[in-house]
């Protein structure tokens, strides 16, 4: 009993959500019956009318608590119908119409069905409260699933790859590199060992690239690795398209069996092949899209800063005072920012005659982020390249910059203390044109 009224199964008896029809058909019908029942047992009085008790009200009682108030008075007319009816078939005969037991038992029904409509509204809200609250949860529970999904998803990547782009970048402007034009390759066994750090490389190895041709000997391998292989599909396939390759694409022959699982050249952004690497074994689950970008961004990076090209040598020589080091960055930001798409902005600030604002221009030179470079065009104007920052990045930094000044000079803005902020993020064009529209704008 007590699990049916948990399952509701007891209200839905007592108090269907049946249609009108349905119900005045079951007023009729009860109704019929209750007095047919009198006039078998009873003949003498089927409706109970002398009795102390009125029987026959409880029919309009139960019907007005089932369905409400208007089936009650329907019950209750019913009644008054089937006394008139009893009269005429020769029931009740020198009795008056009873008037106090109709009007009695209409109250009795009427306070019985506004009981039972207060109820039902209720019982209808809270339905509605708990259905809403059900959906709630549910949606919740699947947030929930998604969310557990999406952290495993997550710790996974953590361990197949647990370093950012911005880190990689970092440690690969960090490494000691000979810029001397005798080295194919400076660094290579600094760069392998980074690459086999951030990208899990087990057994690789980096070959120049000397006018063209892959040199014999590398110059610099992880583990074991055998002899070139030169007839290697995958590397011809990489040279050919000057794109990294690997074996899980579809552009090469499906039946291909040879021992390199990814070749991809290194080049600079003249288009100058100046090496290339090959991995003979990294973990299955290394070979995604995630992991293989930023083997490209980072050997793409590493040809750029390495091998200053034209472009590098043209922003020098029309801006003498340019520190190498951000000439030849901005050259391969360039690069990522058209190949895969990583922001890059520039900010220029300058600053007025006034004391205050070139003490604002000394903070913001020593408070550089890790991946950003400075420029001194002269003692008012200083220019930031701040990599791997976006619209929202770059939004963050004014904010905290203003946060900064109206903590430590009361000023609201860079404006009102007296500099001037201008800014662009690169795009696929010239480095040297970028900069020159940069220091239009600014008036420089």
């Amino acid at each position: 009993m007590l699990e049916r009224i948990g399952n509701g199964k007891l209200a839905a008896i007592m108090a269907p959500m049946k249609g009108a029809t349905w119900a005045v058909l079951e007023t009729v019908l009860l109704t019929a019956v209750a007095v047919g029942i009198g006039v078998w047992l009873r003949p003498e009085d089927p409706l109970t009318l002398i009795d102390t008790f009125r029987w026959v009200l409880l029919v309009p009682l139960l019907l007005a608590l089932r369905y409400g108030s208007l089936i009650g008075v329907l019950a209750m007319l019913c009644l008054i119908a089937c006394w008139f009816i009893l009269r005429f078939l020769g029931y009740y005969i020198g009795h008056d119409f009873p008037e106090s037991t109709m009007l009695g038992g209409f109250i009795i029904t009427l306070i019985a069905g506004e009981f039972a409509d207060l109820w039902r509204v209720r019982l209808m809200r809270a339905d509605s409260a708990a259905s809403y609250a059900l959906e709630r949860l549910q949606n919740l529970t699947q947030r929930y699933v998604l969310l557990r999904l999406s952290h495993d998803r997550l710790e996974e990547n953590l361990l197949i790859k647990p370093y950012t782009v911005r880190d990689a970048l970092t440690r690969l402007r960090d490494l000691i590199l000979d810029e001397s034009q005798d080295v194919t390759l400076p660094a290579a066994d600094d760069l392998s060992g980074l690459l086999a750090e951030y990208c899990q490389l087990q057994r690789a190895a980096i070959y120049p690239v000397v006018h063209g041709e892959i040199q014999d000997k590398p110059a610099a391998t992880l583990g074991e690795n055998k002899p070139l292989e030169r007839n290697n599909a995958l590397l011809e396939y990489a040279l050919d398209n000057q794109l990294l390759a690997h074996v899980q694409q579809s552009d090469h022959d499906d039946n291909y069996h040879g021992l390199y699982l990814v070749a991809s050249p290194i080049i600079t952004s003249a288009g100058q092949t100046i090496g290339v690497l090959v991995v003979e074994r990294l973990p299955f689950l290394s070979i995604n899209y995630e992991n293989l970008q930023l083997l490209s961004v980072l050997l793409n990076f590493y040809a750029d800063v390495v091998h200053s090209g034209p472009e590098t040598q043209t922003m020098l020589a029309r801006w003498p005072g340019l520190p190498f080091r951000m000439g030849s960055e901005l050259v391969a930001l360039t690069r990522l920012r058209t190949d895969v798409r990583v922001e890059t902005a520039l900010t220029l600030f300058v600053a007025d005659d006034s004391e205050q604002a070139g003490l604002i221009l000394d903070a913001l030179a020593r408070g550089l982020r890790s991946l950003d470079l400075a420029w001194w065009i002269n003692d008012n104007i200083l220019m930031i390249m701040m990599p791997m920052t976006g619209e929202s990045g770059l939004e963050g930094f004014v904010l905290r910059t203003e946060s900064w000044l109206q903590d430590e000079f009361a000023f609201m803005s860079l404006r009102q203390a007296g500099v001037q902020f201008f800014y662009r993020h690169l795009d696929g064009r010239d480095p040297e044109q970028q900069v020159s529209e940069l220091l239009g704008a600014a008036g420089v």
